[in-house]
């Protein structure tokens, strides 16, 4: 299988807080959500969180490179690793345990 690596970030040491206020909380959520639903092809567990894939298209992939940089920002206790592979565009979402239930809600 290839793949190529496209954006990543490495979790911190840091809080499991979201810096967001709750509007711009509700608004990344929404924004997360409508992306899935135009674009999220397949979701599944993996170690540490979950893997999610997207449908490799120019558009996706930018709104995807921007989900990493903002996530990377407002939540550094997540890892986020975005790269193509033969089946799409693949986004691992790990961090710590405590932080699975936000993992979950990612995309949802």
């Amino acid at each position: 299988m290839t793949s190529h690596a496209l954006s990543r970030t490495g979790a911190h040491d840091a809080a499991i807080a979201c810096t967001l206020t709750s509007e711009q909380y509700r608004t990344r959520t929404a924004a997360l959500a409508d992306l899935a639903g135009a674009a999220l092809t397949s979701r599944r567990s993996i170690e540490g969180g979950e893997r999610l894939t997207f449908v490799d298209r120019p558009a996706v992939e930018r709104e995807l490179r921007s989900v990493v940089a903002a996530e990377s920002s407002c939540c550094s206790f997540l890892r986020l690793d975005l790269r193509r592979e033969e089946d799409g565009l693949v986004l691992d979402v790990t961090g710590p345990a405590d932080a699975q239930p936000i993992i979950a809600e990612l995309f949802a």
